[in-house]
């Protein structure tokens, strides 16, 4: 998006019984086999077609799954004395994550989410089912687990491993209580139903407004939002701890063209209802969810390739600016850029979603970006693009780490500047720092565990400002070959800046540590012996 050491997470508080073990404590509750909750009235042409991601049993560190996650991660609450289907543990409801304690959850991870839903834009009426696969983390098993999903959402059914499931809405938390005890490290294999009418959630303690599902002035919809959005249209682990693959079949009335991440599939699909069309589009690397997306709309569109075949295609809104299209085709000479400086495009496709909405963000959903009004332009598009290596295939392992996503696309835009238009880099960085030195608010706030609600401030402006200066610091060497090896050892799993600093070191055989601190870590200007490093002082 545009616009103290860290240790382990902390451990999470045991899982109090509280209102889900009493009846007609929560809003909606209901179990699949009973019916005590209405069914969402899921059409059959959303029926499930072509297969779910895989899940494996294999356990959270493996790395075939993506995701790096720390053996020690506490990933659920013991909840000793509970009537249940059997020993085990609650899953938390909630990942860990400090800035943001309701995010996300534990007891679990996911590797897939697959959708199936149908959406009537001129009702803003969602009906879908979701199949999430993945495995049990919790070292006990589980009897319960949560996920998030937005209460204007209806579940009307659930099924764990094939086998109707008790469940509780609880605001944003979907409280599920399977049939018999998950023993820990076994695949999961979860089925929700829901409908209802999406809209936006709020920005939680970013401050960042609203995210999620948003309407179009011409009558369709498209989803953004960081940190939350996922859970605005499907039931969701929403956190970037737990990443996985997505795919989406998409049922709309005829006349209306449904775009998301990854590759278009057209094999299998099945026959939709007179007046519909369907649609599937799937992406197999795993992200963070708040990457996932959908716009659905009467736009055009601008199709292309990368240099290696991979296909580039952009959704041009019927309102977007003239300048969207110019831009959609420079996409692909952008990753080509890019390329040069981070690596192989670590994602099978490419391309953008020109909105000609005004939400005041662009966000780095993967594959595609979301542009919006007022941030359609070149450097945007570096901007979100380079997200796709810092960001997207590279995922902080919470958001205290967000300058390894922001800090780096920022200063992207500085050496794209300086490939393409031959910008002194010295020289811009002289000119802000002789405007930012006298200013302390401007170096108050740290790049690293800034504080919740100051994740999205200075990783824009004083995060290049930091990483010039380490360019100088270590030398043009030993910079471009860090941030190029960094996507490479760590594409595909999660990270801390810790793991960066310790990367830093290793790659140059000296210890970086102070200076990183004094610029990364710092609350006021450097020290003079760190100051202007290189020939920044001259």
């Amino acid at each position: 998006m545009p616009t103290s050491r860290r240790g382990p997470l902390a451990a999470l508080a045991l899982v109090a019984l509280g209102c889900v073990a009493l009846s007609g404590c929560s809003p909606v509750a209901g179990t699949a086999s009973t019916g005590s909750a209405p069914p969402a009235p899921v059409s059959t042409s959303a029926s499930a077609t072509g297969s779910a991601p895989s899940s494996s049993a294999a356990p959270a560190s493996s790395a075939a799954q993506g995701i790096t996650v720390p053996s020690t991660f506490p990933t659920s609450g013991s909840v000793p004395g509970t009537s249940g289907p059997g020993d085990g543990t609650v899953g938390a409801a909630g990942i860990g994550d400090p800035y943001y304690p309701t995010a996300g959850n534990g007891g679990y991870q996911i590797d897939g989410y697959d959708l199936n839903l149908q959406y009537q834009p001129d009702r803003n009426a969602l009906t879908s089912t979701a199949t999430l696969t993945g495995s049990v983390t919790a070292d006990q098993g589980l009897t319960r687990f949560d996920l998030d999903l937005q209460p204007n959402l209806t579940v009307g059914a659930v099924t764990v491993d094939d086998a109707p499931a008790t469940f509780d809405q609880q605001d944003a938390e979907l409280v599920i209580t399977p049939a018999s005890a998950l023993p820990a490290g076994s695949p999961l294999h979860v089925t929700v139903s829901y409908a209802g009418s999406p809209g936006v959630v709020g920005g939680g303690t970013a401050n960042l407004g609203d995210g999620g599902w948003y309407r179009t002035d011409s009558g369709g919809a498209f989803v953004a939002g960081e940190p939350t959005g996922a859970s605005a249209w499907f039931p969701v682990n929403e956190h970037p701890a737990d990443t996985a693959t997505f795919a989406v079949t998409a049922t709309v009335p005829q006349g209306w063209q449904v775009i998301s991440n990854g590759v278009q599939k057209t094999d299998g699909l099945p026959a939709p209802p007179a007046g519909m069309t369907t649609v599937r589009w799937e992406l197999d690397v795993p992200v963070a969810s708040y990457l996932d997306t959908i716009y659905i709309d009467r736009f055009t569109t601008v199709d292309g390739t990368l240099s290696d075949g991979r296909p580039v295609v952009s959704a041009i809104a019927p309102d977007a600016p003239d300048a969207a299209t110019d831009l959609a085709r420079q996409t692909p000479a952008v990753i080509d850029v890019l390329s040069g400086f981070f690596g192989p495009y670590p994602m099978p496709a490419a391309g953008g979603i020109f909105t000609g909405s005004d939400t005041g963000y662009a966000l780095e959903t993967a594959t595609r970006p979301v542009y919006t009004t007022g941030v359609e332009d070149l450097t945007t598009v570096v901007h979100e693009l380079a997200h796709q290596w810092y960001g997207d295939d590279v995922t902080v392992q919470r958001w205290s780490d967000i300058c390894l996503n922001e800090c780096f696309a920022s200063y992207a835009q500085w050496l794209y500047g300086e490939k393409v238009n031959g910008e002194d880099l010295d020289a811009m960085w002289k000119q802000q720092m002789r405007g930012y030195l006298n200013k302390s608010a401007f170096w108050s706030s740290p790049l690293v565990d800034m504080g919740a609600g100051n994740e999205f401030t200075r990783v824009y402006d004083k995060g290049p400002i930091a990483l010039h200066a380490l360019r100088r610091q270590i030398g043009d060497d030993a910079f471009f070959k860090i941030i190029k090896d960094w996507p490479a050892r760590y594409g595909g799993k999660n990270a801390s800046f810790d793991d960066f600093e310790a990367f830093v070191n290793q790659e140059t055989g000296k210890d970086n540590t102070a200076f990183i601190d004094a610029w990364f870590r710092g609350t006021t200007v450097p020290a003079a012996q760190y100051l202007y490093p290189g020939d920044l002082g001259s």
